[in-house]
Order: C-alpha cells, then structure tokens, then sequence
C-alpha cells in the first residue's frame, strides 16, 4: 500500500500536533502520532512501510510486527477524513 496526501486548505503545527482545515470544510486535530505521519508525506506516493519506519523510529516498536498493520489503520482513518490518498494495488 502506498499513502500521499491530499490539497487541504490550511494546517497548524504546535507542540507536535497538528490542526488541519481540509478542503471539505473539516478542522480536524491530530495526535502527536498522526501529525508525525502526516509530516512526512506529500504530494508524491510514499510506500505506508516507510511511514511505519518513520513511527517505530520516533515512537518504538509496538511489537508483535504489528507496526506496518498499526501504520495502515492510522493512515485509512486520515483517508476518511480527506487527509491522505491511498492506493492498496
């Protein structure tokens, strides 16, 4: 699976979490967590493994290899709210 985000209106970073106005009309706040997803995605596809990486590295190893499952689940609940574009093929 591989992640982007998607055009949002406005966002604001402070203390590590993340206020994000997108396109939809949603002011939506992320966690410490998903901001720092969200900070290293962009315009251009970027494989969810290394977002999971890029958490285990910043947060720890949740164990049980769950980490890339974990990193999906985050990532689909910013689809639904019309953060981030995922592609499963």
């Amino acid at each position: 699976m591989r992640v982007r985000r998607l055009e949002v209106v406005d966002e604001y970073v402070e203390d590590g979490r993340a206020a994000i106005y997108t396109t939809p009309g949603m002011v939506v706040l992320l966690s410490e967590l998903a901001t720092s997803a969200w900070s290293v995605l962009g315009e251009d596809w970027v494989p969810t493994t290394e977002i999971a990486t890029h958490l285990v590295a910043e947060f720890g190893d949740p164990g049980d290899g769950a980490a890339d499952r974990l990193t999906e689940e985050a990532l689909q609940s910013l689809a639904t709210m019309s953060l981030v574009e995922l592609d499963e093929g």
